[in-house]
C-alpha cells in the first residue's frame, strides 16, 4: 500500500477538483501578503498597526496559522480596506481586500 503525505493528498484531490488547492489559512495569508505588497507596507509596519509581532505576520502570510475575526478586523483597519471572504457553492472560498474602500 502506498502512503501519501497529507499535503500531497491535498494537491492530488485539488487537481481532481474535489477540494480547493489552498487551505483557508493559505488563502488568508496570500490575501494579506498581496495587499501588503500593493500598499508598500512592511511586515513590521503591519505588525505595529495590528498589534502583532513581525514573526506573527510572517506566519500568517505563509499560511501557518488561522487568524481570529478580531485580528482580521485589526488587519483590515491597518490597510484601511474591507476584507471580503466569500464562500461560493462549487467554487470554494475567496479571500480578498476591496480596492479603494476605506474602513
Amino acid at each position: 500500500m502506498v502512503q501519501h503525505h497529507p499535503r500531497g493528498m491535498v494537491r492530488e484531490l485539488a487537481e481532481k477538483k474535489m477540494i480547493p488547492a489552498e487551505s483557508l489559512e493559505e488563502l488568508v495569508g496570500r490575501a494579506v501578503r498581496e495587499r501588503r505588497g500593493k500598499t508598500g507596507m512592511t511586515q513590521v509596519r503591519l505588525a505595529e498597526l495590528s498589534g502583532m509581532t513581525q514573526a506573527a505576520v510572517s506566519r500568517l502570510e505563509h499560511g501557518k496559522c488561522m487568524p481570529t475575526f478580531p485580528l482580521l478586523e485589526r488587519i483590515s483597519t491597518a490597510f484601511g480596506s474591507v476584507l471580503l471572504v466569500a464562500v461560493e457553492p462549487g467554487r470554494g472560498v475567496r479571500v480578498t481586500f476591496a480596492e479603494g474602500d476605506a474602513v
